[in-house]
């Protein structure tokens, strides 16, 4: 029984990995400020054309907070963006701009 349960819950983990993966876009931008607390990061980005969103400065929440241990404010990064199952869309992956 233990191992159907690993099973089920190994298939529901993959199968919203790939409804989230069809739905993301990426960006590039400069963190402005970050409140671990909240898992948001608020960042100035460029425009994102698979979403249709001009450049503008806005609030993300992050799929983990551990995402936003590897920036701080003033930098340059690049970002992922996943959708969520509500509508909105949070940061799948961010990391200093090369």
């Amino acid at each position: 029984m233990k191992q159907a349960t690993t099973l089920i819950a190994a298939f529901a983990m993959l199968a919203s990995t790939h409804l989230y993966a069809a739905d993301a876009a990426s960006g590039k931008g400069t963190v402005n400020r970050i409140d671990p607390a909240t898992a948001t990061v608020n960042i100035s980005h460029e425009a994102i054309p698979a979403l249709k969103w001009p450049g503008m400065t806005m609030d993300f929440k992050a799929a983990d907070k551990k995402l936003l241990s590897g920036v701080k404010p003033g930098q340059p990064v690049t970002f992922g963006l996943a959708k969520e199952a509500a509508g909105g869309y949070v940061i799948s992956h961010i990391e200093p701009a090369k």
